[in-house]
């Protein structure tokens, strides 16, 4: 059976984001055109894989990660209280 193409024409897209688009392809080593489809592609194949994987599924490797680490949930906890802390100092100089 032979593959159907299309053509899809894209209006609005901001000229910034054209010369990223076309660099990024540059640097791929691709056309324009070849890099747009290519993130067509991803993101529905990214989208489909959303809509079938559990999210126990999605954060297994994550879970794996945090055992093997052998940081302990107390000592998770004062990681975040310590980031929190210093993006509301952060913060609170910029404001």
């Amino acid at each position: 059976m032979a593959a159907t193409t299309a053509t899809i024409k894209v209006s609005g897209l901001g000229k910034e984001k054209l010369v990223a688009l076309r660099e990024q392809a540059k640097a791929l080593g691709i056309t324009a055109e070849g890099y747009a489809k290519r993130l067509i592609e991803e993101g529905l194949s990214l989208e489909q894989l959303a809509r079938t994987t559990t999210f126990d599924e999605l954060f297994a490797p994550a879970q794996a990660h945090f055992r093997k680490s052998r940081m302990t949930e107390e000592d998770l906890d004062r990681l975040v209280d310590r980031a929190r802390s210093r993006h509301r100092r952060v913060t609170r100089k910029k404001g």
